[in-house]
């Protein structure tokens, strides 16, 4: 079987792990919040999580998923709608940005906590797609092998 469609090397793969991390990262920062941390403590753990959501989700939208919907126009509608989630994302980011700045830590926290949730299912959905779409390629690299 070829590398693409080994476990070690699956999209499936690489996206769940760095799903794991920003989550880890959420929770760092909703602990902040909830410890009461200093407000340059809450905006530079924000900062970095922020950071990392756009990293991430960039790396999707202009690696990943172009490359996906070309090799599998089937997922092309899915895939559109995931990185079409991606821009909310980013505004509901930059509103967060704008309610620490202004001081608002309750409205953060309750609107970070929101924003985990609704990333969190975002994140689920994907790497179910991801899932069907791997196990599609393993099962064509297991066909043309033989």
């Amino acid at each position: 079987m070829s590398d693409l469609g080994s476990d070690r090397h699956s999209i499936e793969k690489l996206i769940a792990t760095e799903h794991r991390r920003l989550d880890s990262i959420f929770e760092e920062v909703l602990g902040a919040l909830r410890e009461g941390d200093e407000a340059a403590a809450v905006r530079d753990a924000f900062a970095r999580l922020r950071e990392h959501v756009e990293s991430h989700v960039s790396l999707e939208d202009r690696l990943y998923y172009p490359a996906l919907r070309a090799l599998r126009p089937a997922h092309r509608d899915p895939l559109l709608a995931i990185t079409a989630a991606h821009e909310v994302f980013r505004a509901r980011l930059a509103e967060i940005a704008a309610s620490i700045e202004q001081g608002a830590f309750d409205a953060v926290d309750a609107a970070l906590q929101a924003f985990a949730t609704s990333f969190g299912a975002h994140e689920s959905a994907e790497e179910r797609l991801l899932h069907q779409i791997d196990a599609e390629l393993k099962s064509e690299a297991g066909t043309t092998a033989r």
